[in-house]
């Protein structure tokens, strides 16, 4: 288990992570029709690699409330980035699609991230890249586990 001064000292690193995604904000322009790619990208990502998904889902692995996904999703539909259908199974729910004009737009966003990256870290060896981004994922997913609530099951019945 990791020391109370270590975690302190990665603690104190985590505003460098704003701070680059500061940068990249400045240096890549916004995705669709004044959509920005905070929001977008994540969410075309999801849509591109798994399918279609129900919003509900989507602020689920996303991490972020309903109301903020609905309003992603309104711009991203105006954009022509996003597609909705009715779901066949429940008429009652929409289902959510990556576009051809969305999935370009994230094949363009990730060359050009790709590309700056790359510049970044030309001093470092694939190797030393691959490890961080595995450390920066097992970090995230551990971080997300500690501060996630445990899902409810239900209790089994009462013997009476």
């Amino acid at each position: 288990m990791a020391s109370q001064e270590a975690c302190a000292q990665l603690l104190d690193q985590l505003p460098a992570i704003g701070e680059i995604k500061r940068q990249f904000h400045r240096v890549v322009p916004a995705v669709g029709n004044n959509v920005g790619a905070a929001g977008a990208i994540p969410m075309l990502g999801i849509l591109a690699a798994e399918g279609e998904q129900r919003a509900s889902d989507l602020a689920e692995r996303l991490r972020v409330d309903l109301s903020v996904i609905s309003r992603q999703v309104a711009a991203l539909i105006e954009a022509g980035l996003v597609a909705r259908a009715t779901d066949p199974t429940d008429r009652r729910v929409h289902r959510l699609a990556i576009t051809d004009a969305g999935l370009a737009t994230l094949r363009a966003h990730r060359t050009q991230m790709v590309e700056l990256i790359s510049r970044g870290l030309d001093d470092w060896s694939d190797d030393d890249v691959v490890r961080f981004a595995a450390g920066l994922r097992r970090f995230a997913d551990s971080v997300a586990d500690a501060v996630t609530p445990p899902r409810l099951t239900a209790a089994p019945p009462i013997a009476v």
